[in-house]
């Protein structure tokens, strides 16, 4: 069976054994992996993949599950299953039905690359390519990843809804040691191999690895900081993920209760934009079938919207934004508006700071106030009148997501699309500047 024809399988089978509503998103992909540690690939691997979502609502009652055995008999035990569970579990508390179809979408260019889908072999002459960038610019030991997806899906829905998709992915991520502990991380990603550049990743690596030798213990205490773009892509992915009405009615996001309020500075505008050509999480559609459209979350340090489906939305006495998840709702791409400085001037604009390329492990101690902490590493330096003097080690960002967002005091010009895998509330990409921000609290660990 295609996939057109495995989710119209669980849609009708689901609707005969006794479902309300049923919703089928089938998926086949094939990847293909090279990993490598100390200038050497260790590992390629290629998978492919078919796994069926389904979603049951009978009686108020919502349920999901996901299946690899897509047969006539895998599909049928699934739909048994989840019809038997909802009668031991409760009615949903803002129920909404599933929206009714058909819709047309529309087409979004960029996001289909034959180069990606047929890359086999030659992701290894990616890779050796940004080993040796990364070398060449001052590193001594690199290592990552680089992943190519080829992926097809389709959606249906007993509500008339039915769509497709293809897509195509490549990214790759590169840390790069030097002396002791010095490191640098670069990224590259995209939908098309145009643009994608993994010599400039090895060598955004390497650079700041080499420049990372001998580095020097700082204080803590508050900081201007200028945040490279991988730390500033975690920083958004946080906050995308906050402005998910799901974490907002969890009790996991400082911007709860807080629309229409000033929630950062004047400088600072993001939105979600699923249909951005090129952009890893593009789609003409959400996982209800609703066709997807750009959707302001803060525009000029205003909250204007949290990001719902139906279920969601029916909560809050709003309207779905086109952003499920069954469950959750989420941003597809978020995009962070550039503003009027390069890179260079914005860095200018610090006479003594530091500077984050990127931070790992955040953790929070409180979700609803935004308290936070995170490892800076990959390329932490002390600025000097603008310009990067030395690096700096043992440094903890701790501060408050809020806090942050209103004390930033600049955002460069060019806006890059960065996927990494410390962006852990599963944002498929941000497009963002450099930030700046002032008064930018560090700790270092205690023995």
């Amino acid at each position: 069976m295609d996939l057109r024809e495995v989710s119209a399988l669980i849609v009708k089978g689901g609707v005969a054994l006794g479902a309300d509503e049923v919703a089928a998103l089938t998926a086949h992909g094939t990847s293909r992996q090279v990993r490598f540690a100390n200038n050497e690939i260790t590992v390629t691997q290629t998978w492919d993949e078919v796994e069926a979502a389904m979603l049951v609502k009978k009686d108020r009652r919502v349920l999901t599950a996901s299946i690899t055995d897509v047969s006539r008999e895998g599909i049928e035990k699934a739909l048994r299953d989840l019809l038997a569970m909802t009668r031991v579990v409760r009615p949903h508390g803002s129920y909404a039905p599933l929206p009714e179809g058909p819709f047309r979408y529309r087409t979004i260019p960029g996001l289909y690359d034959d180069g990606i889908a047929e890359l086999g072999e030659r992701a290894t002459d990616y890779v050796e390519a940004a080993i040796n960038a990364a070398l060449e610019s001052g590193g001594e030991r690199a290592a990552g990843t680089l992943l190519a997806v080829d992926s097809d899906s389709c959606l249906a829905t007993s509500r008339g809804v039915e769509g497709a998709r293809r897509k195509t992915a490549v990214n790759m991520v590169v840390r790069c040691l030097a002396d002791g502990e010095a490191s640098g991380m670069g990224v590259a990603c995209g939908t098309t191999l145009r643009g994608f550049d993994p010599e400039e990743a090895g060598r955004e690596a390497g650079r700041l690895a080499g420049m990372s030798r001998s580095p020097v213990s700082a204080r803590p205490g508050r900081y201007e900081v200028v945040l490279g773009r991988p730390a500033s892509a975690v920083i958004f992915d946080v906050v995308a993920g906050m402005a998910s009405a799901f974490h907002v009615d969890s009790g996991e996001s400082c911007l709860a209760e807080r629309l229409g309020e000033r929630v950062a500075s004047e400088e600072l505008s993001l939105w979600d934009d699923p249909g951005a050509p090129g952009g890893l999480g593009s789609t003409p559609f959400d996982d209800e079938g609703r066709p997807t459209r750009r959707t302001e979350i803060i525009q000029e340090g205003t909250l204007r919207s949290y990001l719902h489906n139906s279920l969601t939305a029916e909560k809050h006495g709003t309207e779905s934004t086109a952003n499920a998840g069954w469950i959750a709702p989420h941003a597809w791409n978020l995009v962070v508006a550039g503003g009027r400085l390069t890179d260079e001037e914005l860095m200018e604009g610090v006479r003594e700071g530091l500077y984050v390329n990127n931070v790992t492990y955040l953790r929070f101690q409180d979700y609803r106030r935004g308290d936070f902490s995170a490892i800076a590493r990959d390329g932490v330096f002390r600025i000097e009148n603008g310009e990067i003097t030395r690096a700096v080690r043992g440094l903890r960002l701790s501060d408050n997501v809020l806090r942050m967002l209103r004390n930033t005091t600049g955002l460069s010009k060019e806006v890059v699309q960065v996927s990494h895998w410390w962006m852990e509330w599963g944002t498929p990409s941000v497009k963002t500047p450099l930030i700046r921000v002032r008064g930018t609290g560090f700790t270092v660990p205690t023995k």
